[in-house]
């Protein structure tokens, strides 16, 4: 059978959501395994996760993201806001992770609308994530893409 198309076609089955066309649960445990890999080796906010169980971020995230691309998956985790309440994240180590995101999912070759819903789901939980008062009022979940290099907010100048 012809599973190349997201399309109905007439043919009875409803459009693919992200989590199948992404390739399921397998595909998204291993994107999500080396996403992590690469958070937790990364200069900038790798400290943040020392002493943490990878194994059950990479699952928590798992569940999260799945039920967020339209798989019936029970989320386990709390509530991102409890979740991250002790720790200092900040808006620039915030914006970290989304680049490494962004570059992790390129490098699977995951369908460019698949990434720009992922980031910009992701990009509307800073304010959960860091509560109103440090979130960026002025985020657009369609901002400008990461550029490769980073600059963590905080500075004056040009960057």
């Amino acid at each position: 059978h012809d599973d190349d198309h997201d399309q109905d076609h007439g043919l009875g089955r409803p459009p693919m959501n992200h989590y199948e066309r992404l390739g399921g649960d397998a595909a998204l445990r291993a994107i999500l395994t080396d996403f992590y890999d690469r958070v937790f080796a990364d200069p900038m906010i790798g400290f943040m996760f020392q002493g943490l169980d990878k194994a059950r971020l990479v699952e928590l995230e798992r569940q999260f993201t799945a039920r967020v691309m339209g798989a019936d998956v029970a989320y386990e985790g709390r509530g991102m806001r409890a979740a991250h309440a002790r720790h200092p994240v900040t808006r620039g180590h915030f914006r970290r992770r989304l680049v490494l995101l962004r570059q992790t999912l390129e490098d699977h070759d995951v369908a460019p609308e698949i990434i720009e819903a992922w980031l910009a789901h992701a990009k509307r939980l800073e304010a959960a994530v860091l509560g109103p008062a440090r979130a960026d009022p002025g985020c657009d979940p369609a901002g400008p893409r990461p550029s490769g290099g980073v600059v963590i907010s905080g500075g004056g100048g040009d960057g």
